[in-house]
């Protein structure tokens, strides 16, 4: 069976796995791919590097569909390499280099590529329209042209593969990876490819209490708000329901007593189904749901009252009268209407966090770019894609 597969090649010191991760997803944003996948796989033969191989995790059997796929998205203005090396730069890593293979045995396929902050240099050889070509991309310069093939007349089949085969090596992808990192690196990647070490979820928010409360102090640095202050010592249960470990995180961290906002109101919101004004509820409120007829069925679905979202003043009606609620996985957000009607709210808890500090606060372009994929992503899922 012929070997198809996209990996990244970075050092592990300077690409973190939330880099990977949040890369990955700011990627694929508006990309329809149910369940992406990502491992990681060490590669002794390349000294202090590991490798990330990407699929789009589509049943076996269109390895052409899967290449396809690989070679529009890596090519794409925002790759994943692109989103990767912005993560880490975010998270402390703005030196980093990222190295890139789309690589195929069931067709001629070997695209490499170097991406760091200055740009990028990519070397390929692919099947065009007519016939083999090789090519050299960087931001200043694009040259393709055809691969002439020498073949002596009545040449076998194995001395066209032959032929063939010196005649491309020297454009292949992974033979200027090879040089660019001193190490025979396809060998290595095929050996990583089935060895992999471990998988990292791709996630534009990470789920979890941890990551929860990191988005609640990013949000509070972004409105020079304090940790905690006012907080409840704990949350209540409503209708029975627990309140979720990432809603008592929540709790723990936000700002609750704010002198300068004692509204405390996010307005004009749109993301996903979150459209209009939000409140997070205060204790009073969540205890009112406790009594609230109309809040038996969202409990009867172990759904936990977070926010009141109320209409938007440029028209959006539709969610007034709106709660925002949390799944008992503590990530999936509802919007709950009349205390029955319950929808997918699109964003995740913490990616409506995110959402929030990064409407509130000067982007950069790599965070024009997550605040994209989160508002995209967001829109799907409450479309039910």
């Amino acid at each position: 069976m012929a070997t198809t597969f996209a990996a990244l090649i970075f050092r592990p010191a300077d690409i973190p796995d939330r880099a990977l991760s949040q890369g990955f997803a700011v990627a694929l944003g508006g990309w329809d791919v149910a369940s992406p996948r990502l491992f990681i796989a060490p590669l002794p033969g390349v000294p202090g590097h590991a490798a990330a191989f990407y699929s789009s995790g589509e049943p076996a059997g269109g390895g052409g569909d899967e290449l396809d796929h690989l070679a529009e998205l890596f090519e794409d203005e925002l790759s994943p390499p692109v989103a990767v090396l912005d993560a880490a730069a975010e998270l402390g890593h703005p030196g980093a280099t990222v190295f890139a293979l789309v690589f195929s045995e069931d067709v001629v396929h070997d695209d490499g590529w170097r991406f760091e902050a200055s740009g990028f240099v990519r070397h390929f050889v692919r099947e065009g329209d007519e016939g083999v070509e090789a090519g050299v991309e960087a931001p200043d310069r694009s040259d393709i042209v055809e691969v002439d093939v020498d073949l002596p007349e009545g040449a076998t089949a194995a001395e066209e593969r032959e032929a063939m085969d010196r005649a491309i090596r020297p454009h292949r992808g992974s033979t200027f990876l090879a040089a660019e990192l001193g190490a025979p690196v396809l060998g290595a990647l095929m050996g990583g490819l089935f060895a992999p070490e471990r998988r990292v979820q791709i996630h534009l928010v990470a789920p979890g209490p941890g990551s929860i409360a990191d988005e609640v102090a990013r949000l509070n640095r972004v409105l020079r708000r304090e940790d905690g202050r006012g907080a409840p010592a704990s949350p209540p249960p409503v209708r029975g329901v627990a309140p979720p470990a990432t809603y008592a995180a929540f709790v723990r961290a936000y700002d609750w007593a704010d002198p300068a906002d004692p509204e405390d109101l996010y307005r004009e919101l749109a993301i996903g189904a979150v459209e209009g004004t939000l409140r997070f509820l205060r204790k009073g409120e969540l205890l009112a749901h406790d009594r609230e007829p109309g809040w038996e069925a969202a409990a009867a679905r172990q759904l936990y009252p977070i926010a009141r979202l109320s209409g938007s003043a440029l028209g959006g009606g539709a969610a007034q009268r709106s709660v925002v609620a949390l799944g008992a996985d503590g990530e999936q957000l509802w919007v709950v209407r009349g205390g029955t009607s319950a929808a997918l709210a699109g964003p995740t808890f913490g990616e409506l966090l995110r959402y929030l500090s990064l409407g509130w606060s000067r982007r950069s372009d790599a965070e024009e770019d997550l605040i994209g994929a989160l508002m995209l992503r967001a829109r799907l899922r409450s479309l039910g894609g």
